[in-house]
């Protein structure tokens, strides 16, 4: 998932990305539909939209309101890639070129577990249902009973190979190096956790009880505990390559992993809570969130 539905909250409302270095545009169309493209227009393989976010609903210097639209040659496109205006078509091709045949290459994209927008550039993949389905399966319940929504994000480039993220998230050595989970979780239930493969390289992490107010300066955090879940619960599902799911009782934490060499990658943060959190649920998750997993809490940095 590289962006989560909540992030294109109106619209018209537009992030761009990358995807195995090919760039793509994820927008919600005003039949509120979150689809994918390339982010490239047929004619000339300009990259089309530059900003990492923002809104096609306004017109941009170089194009009309409600529109995708190529500086270089002004093609412009609507939400479901179609192209709908070609400047001079009848003066520069007569009848050699419809606007039916030069749409954007639309992507495989799909919002699931939990609202995150998956997209696929390979357009005949195993469905995303078989490919993650059944370590999902521990969480589905709870991330879909109803819509989450981002209130966290920060990234951070670090100097090391992609694959090590994925196998500090998925084994229990080095647990006990965290301060916070040896005073807060070692107990009969933290060691009876199972920690389970399934096919592709995913892992789910087994859940137990979090005895925050063990934690000088903690308290429990039953009273925001996410739906179906029992209080003060905590989740894993880590799914290779390189994509991470914790749940810790009232707030959820996502990374994304993207390699930027051999020994470099990126990994965005993102946290996230109920979007029918009142303003002060809200802080309170966002502080519960920060305590364990901000740029300064008790755990990332240790990872």
């Amino acid at each position: 998932p590289f962006r989560h539905e909540s992030e294109l909250p109106k619209p018209y409302d537009f992030r761009t990305t990358s995807i195995a270095r090919e760039p793509v545009v994820i927008c919600r169309g005003p039949d509120n539909v979150v689809r994918a493209f390339l982010n490239v227009c047929p004619h000339r393989g300009m990259i089309i939209e530059r900003r990492p976010a923002g809104s096609f609903f306004e017109p941009q210097p170089s194009g009309n309101p409600k529109r995708m639209t190529c500086m270089f040659h002004a093609w412009q496109f609507d939400m479901k890639g179609n192209c709908v205006y070609v400047s001079r078509e009848k003066e520069g091709y007569q009848d050699r070129l419809r606007k039916e045949d030069v749409g954007l290459h639309r992507l495989r994209c799909e919002v699931k577990f939990g609202g995150f927008v998956w997209v696929n550039l390979d357009d005949n993949p195993v469905s995303l249902e078989e490919w993650a389905g059944k370590p999902f399966a521990c969480l589905r319940k709870t991330l879909e009973a109803e819509p989450l929504e981002v209130f966290h994000y920060h990234k951070a480039i670090v100097e090391t190979n992609y694959k090590l993220w994925h196998d500090t998230n998925c084994e229990f050595y080095h647990d006990f190096m965290h301060y916070h989970n040896r005073v807060t979780g070692f107990n009969d239930a933290y060691f009876a956790r199972k920690n389970e493969a399934f096919e592709n390289g995913h892992i789910v992490v087994g859940t137990f009880e979090v005895n925050y107010d063990q934690y000088e300066g903690f308290e429990s955090r039953a009273g925001l505990s996410f739906p179906h879940l029992p209080p003060n619960q905590w989740y894993m599902i880590d799914l290779f390559p390189g994509m991470n799911f914790n749940l810790r009782g009232s707030a959820l934490r996502c990374d994304t992993v993207t390699p930027l060499g051999p020994n470099k990658l990126m990994i965005e943060f993102r946290g996230l809570g109920l979007k029918s959190d009142s303003k002060e649920d809200r802080q309170t998750r966002i502080n519960h969130h920060n305590s364990i997993w901000g740029p300064f809490g008790r755990n990332l940095h240790e990872d």
